[in-house]
């Protein structure tokens, strides 16, 4: 079963829904005190998901303010998909909530270079450009 998920301005495929169902139902039993349940449904449920699937409940992590979690998935997750600009790209944001701009500013060059068209590679840029800009104003004072 696909669901079409909004990532930004892009509309991309979730493979599992169910699982991310699952992964948020853990995160449930977990804070309901039930913490072994929920680490074992969590791993089940990562075990088998997309890439994609990943990302999305990696984003609600961030959307709860569970930035290190969050971080830690997409870390894996970038690690199991080199190849992807949407896993670099998304480990960027993260990098950005939790203020860690110069990992963001790397992990938005990685997802530059891997970039599938101009349009992803200028939104990208974008990012990078900012995060420079803000060294700058840091090292000029």
């Amino acid at each position: 079963m696909e669901t079409m998920a909004t990532h930004g301005s892009r509309q991309v495929a979730v493979t599992h829904p169910d699982r991310i169902d699952a992964l948020i139902e853990a995160d449930a039993l977990e804070l309901c005190g039930n913490v072994e349940a929920a680490d074992r449904l969590r791993k089940r449920s990562i075990a088998g998901a997309s890439e994609v699937d990943l990302n999305c409940y990696a984003y609600t992590l961030l959307w709860r303010n569970r930035i290190d979690r969050a971080i830690s998935l997409l870390e894996d997750n970038a690690a199991a998909h080199p190849d992807s600009w949407n896993a670099y790209d998304s480990l960027a944001e993260a990098h950005v909530q939790n203020g860690d701009l110069a990992r963001a500013l790397v992990n938005y060059t990685l997802a530059a270079r891997l970039a599938p068209d101009g349009e992803q590679y200028a939104r990208i840029m974008r990012h990078v450009e900012e995060l420079q800009a803000k060294f700058a104003q840091v090292a000029g004072g």
